[in-house]
């Protein structure tokens, strides 16, 4: 059986049916208790064993996957429907239907084994949570209690128990969660300030070794301070991306940071030429402090001419942001060619308008090109 990611398929399980007829193949079985990503969650409803099934009440699913659900009556049936497609399942059926609504497309599948109903609430094997959602639904070493686990490819939307960020010197009070994830992406934040919360449709990977950032300071200069998201986009040879997102929590309004390769384009003039075998690199940078540099590269020019190099500098293959001193800076990368970088521009935001402006703007050579800046 193949495995199905969709949102639909995961949240045609979570819903009671009391109007459909109740399955009388479940044993009698010791009260098993039941926790979702961690949490202790519906206590009236107990996980039992069934034809050597471990099932587990499909309500608890309302906190873990997104969804709505109507019950046909007249057919028996549960239908999921999501701006993309339409999920049917029939109470006592193992068999479930997809029809995606944007397109002709649509299939059937097979569960481990049929939905089951018990004093008028919805039963899943735990084999058919992990077949359809990727998370996983076993009992414990303990036996008294069944795990539902996400794994690398369910869609959550329950916000977890640890957040993903704290920033520092907030004592704790400014946090950041994955209010959902999809396979390798988180899909939607929640930010949570002095006890508020708010969600955000922000998206980013899933990344163990670049997780989010989150900083808690006033980088507008309003008396205020503000909530400062930092995601990774990816990273790859020679390539390193990520997006800000600065909050206004009084408001939850998010303010306009110009991207920090966008700023740094605009304030930036290049222009590479020839001269006598030599590579020259001369750049114009505007901002409150505006200033000239210029880069020769020696014996460059047989290295494929302009046709290499091209006529202008490139600027952000390589993007970072930070928080230093109340201020929000970023730096992103200046190249030539197939992104050689010769160094780093250096920005520092300021207020201005509805969010932040970029304020100055510098040149930093490698310490492997810092030779090659000319003196002026």
């Amino acid at each position: 059986m193949k495995k199905i990611l969709t949102a639909s398929a995961l949240a045609l399980l979570i819903a009671g049916c009391a109007a459909a007829p109740t399955i009388d193949s479940v044993s009698a079985a010791a009260p098993l208790t039941l926790s979702v990503d961690g949490q202790s969650v519906l206590p009236k409803l107990h996980p039992f064993h069934s034809e050597e099934l471990l099932y587990v009440p499909a309500r608890a699913l309302l906190e873990y996957y997104p969804g709505e659900l109507k019950w046909d009556n007249a057919h028996k049936k549960l239908i999921f429907t999501t701006n993309s497609s339409r999920t049917v399942l029939s109470p006592g059926s193992s068999a479930i239907q997809v029809q995606y609504t944007q397109t002709d497309g649509a299939y059937e599948d097979k569960l481990e084994g049929p939905v089951l109903l018990k004093e008028g609430h919805v039963y899943v094997s735990s084999g058919a949570v992990d077949l359809l959602t990727g998370a996983v639904a076993k009992l414990a070493a303990s036996g008294g209690t069944v795990n539902i686990t996400s794994g690398d490819v369910s869609t959550s939307v329950r916000v977890p128990k640890e957040p993903l960020a704290i920033a520092a010197g907030s004592s704790g009070k400014v946090k950041l969660y994955a209010a959902r994830k999809e396979g390798s992406t988180y899909k939607g934040f929640i930010l949570e300030v002095n006890g508020g919360k708010h969600s955000f449709n922000w998206k980013s990977p899933r990344l163990v070794s670049y997780p989010p950032e989150l900083h808690y300071a006033d980088v507008d200069e309003d008396g205020k301070p503000e909530a400062i998201v930092i995601l990774s986009l990816g990273t790859g040879t020679g390539i390193s991306q990520e997006e800000v997102h600065v909050v206004k929590p009084e408001v939850w309004k998010e303010i306009a940071v110009p991207a920090a390769e966008k700023a740094a384009s605009a304030a930036v003039s290049s222009q590479i030429s020839l001269d006598s075998g030599d590579v020259v690199v001369r750049l114009e940078l505007a901002g409150s402090t505006p200033s000239k540099v210029a880069l020769r590269l020696p014996g460059r020019a047989g290295d494929g001419g302009l046709d290499y190099f091209g006529k202008q500098a490139g600027i952000g293959a390589v993007t970072y942001y930070k928080v230093a001193n109340g201020k929000l800076k970023a730096e992103t990368s200046l190249s030539v060619g197939m992104l050689e970088s010769m160094g780093r521009l250096m920005l520092d935001y300021k207020r201005g308008g509805t969010g932040l402006i970029l304020d100055s703007i510098k040149f930093e050579p490698h310490d492997t090109t810092e030779q090659y800046v000319e003196k002026e």
